[in-house]
């Protein structure tokens, strides 16, 4: 797969697109939680990106014929995938509410595997900011749904790559609480294989902090230090945390497809020497 020009809509313009996609990912989240095994740092509810479903796709689900879950950002539809990758089923979000999508998450579960996995779906359980969906509004086509996908396949070309380049990089995930996709490079454990020093690299799709997309570096343990290094492109965020921050319209502005790939890296190398850097040289909490 090759990188996609982003900014046909400007970045700043997909807060509602972010929205009803965050929501719908909750379909996915929850079948992690309801029917996979689950992991100390909740990763069963946790997706990937899957380039040629151009669609999150969370964890296998064991049954007679295993499948997966699917949600296609672009044009907002489900799918349930055969372990094959074939489309079982799926579900056109539009018009629909989030209890429909559960309940067509369930069912559709339940057939494919044949009644060996037969349960309403069940949350996590955390919070995620208010909005009509979660108490019976319907799911709405949004013109920036298409630009939104962009952003996650280029998200997910560019962190596969950096990952499998960088020592201590875990897998690329998107994390369905703040719906960023991101990896998490352990610099240093401690004796029982707990991370005591990180490095996260990853793209949030827009937030409370930064309305529109951003990638962001950040460190841990967090440095104390004022006088932060230079960066190639971005800047260094500091209101509530500290990391490495390069918005959309930054990284639009670059121009094609070729250039803001190029931006992106260059941001991502330094932010990542410096972020490493900090997380090194910042003291340990003490241990208990």
């Amino acid at each position: 797969m090759s990188w996609q020009r982003l900014g046909e809509l400007e970045p700043a313009r997909l807060a509602s697109a972010r929205v009803q996609a965050h929501w719908a990912a909750q379909v996915l989240s929850a079948a992690g939680e309801t029917f996979l095994s689950h992991a100390p740092d909740t990763s069963h509810t946790a997706m990937s990106w899957d380039a040629e479903q151009a669609a999150l796709v969370g964890g296998e689900i064991a049954g007679a014929d295993p499948c997966r879950l699917a949600l296609r950002p672009a044009d907002l539809t489900l799918r349930l995938l055969a372990r094959d990758g074939a489309v079982a089923s799926q579900l056109a979000l539009a018009g629909r509410t989030l209890a429909d999508a559960f309940a067509w998450a369930s069912a559709a579960v339940k057939a494919h595997t044949r009644g060996a996995r037969d349960a309403a779906l069940v949350h996590p359980g955390y919070d995620l900011p208010p909005h009509a969906l979660a108490s019976g509004g319907r799911f709405e086509r949004d013109a920036g749904l298409l630009d939104l996908a962009r952003w996650y396949a280029d998200a997910a070309l560019a962190l596969t790559r950096f990952a499998s380049a960088t020592p201590g990089a875990g897998p690329v995930l998107c994390w369905p609480h703040h719906f960023d996709i991101a990896s998490l490079v352990v610099l240093e454990r401690d004796p029982d294989g707990e991370p005591l020093r990180t490095v996260g690299v990853g793209l949030s799709p827009g937030d409370d902090f930064v309305s529109m997309p951003y990638w962001y570096v950040n460190h841990g343990p967090e440095t104390q230090r004022r006088d932060l290094p230079p960066l190639a492109g971005g800047d260094w965020f500091t209101d509530g945390w500290i990391g490495a921050v390069l918005r959309g319209g930054e990284l639009v502005a670059a121009g094609d497809a070729r250039a803001q790939q190029t931006r992106l890296e260059a941001f991502l190398a330094s932010a990542f020497a410096a972020s490493r850097a900090l997380a090194l040289e910042a003291p340990l909490e003490p241990q208990p």
